[in-house]
C-alpha cells in the first residue's frame, strides 16, 4: 500500500490553502491517499457562509488567484474528492473556539477531529503544513 500524503492547514492565507488545495488535486489525480487537517486561522474559510469566507486575508498573489482561478480552493477540494481518496477533517478545538459545529462547515469535512486523531491518521506518509 502507498503512503499517504498528509495536509495540515494552519494559516487563514487565500494563497496558501489554494496551494494545498492544488497539491491535494495533484496527489489524488496521481492515485495517492490525501488526509487534510484544517485548524487554526485556516477553518473559517471552509465556513458555510460565504461572509465568513470573504474575511480570509488575501494578500497581493492571493487576490489575483481570487480573481482569476476558477474553481477557488474549495472547488479545488471538491474536485480532488471526487478524483480520488481524499479526506477533510476538521479540527475540533479551532471549532469549539468558534463556536461551530460540523454543520457549519463545508460539506467538504468527513468529521470533526483532534490533533492526537489526526497525528494517528497521519503516522505513515509524507506530512505537510500549510
Amino acid at each position: 500500500m502507498e503512503s499517504s500524503l498528509n495536509l495540515m492547514l494552519l494559516s487563514g492565507d487565500y494563497a496558501k490553502m489554494h496551494a494545498a488545495a492544488i497539491v491535494t488535486l495533484v496527489a489524488s489525480s496521481l492515485g495517492q491517499s490525501v488526509n487534510v487537517f484544517v485548524s487554526m486561522e485556516s477553518l473559517p474559510a471552509f465556513h458555510k457562509d460565504g461572509v465568513e469566507r470573504e474575511k480570509v486575508p488575501k494578500g497581493p498573489v492571493g487576490q489575483q488567484i481570487a480573481k482569476t482561478a476558477s474553481p477557488d480552493y474549495l472547488g479545488l477540494f471538491e474536485q480532488a474528492k471526487e478524483m480520488g481518496d481524499v479526506h477533510l477533517y476538521a479540527c475540533s478545538l479551532a471549532a469549539d473556539v468558534m463556536g461551530w459545529d460540523l454543520r457549519d462547515l463545508s460539506p467538504l469535512f468527513e468529521d470533526m477531529m483532534g490533533v492526537a486523531g489526526f497525528l494517528g491518521k497521519a503516522s505513515e506518509g509524507t506530512s505537510l503544513t500549510f
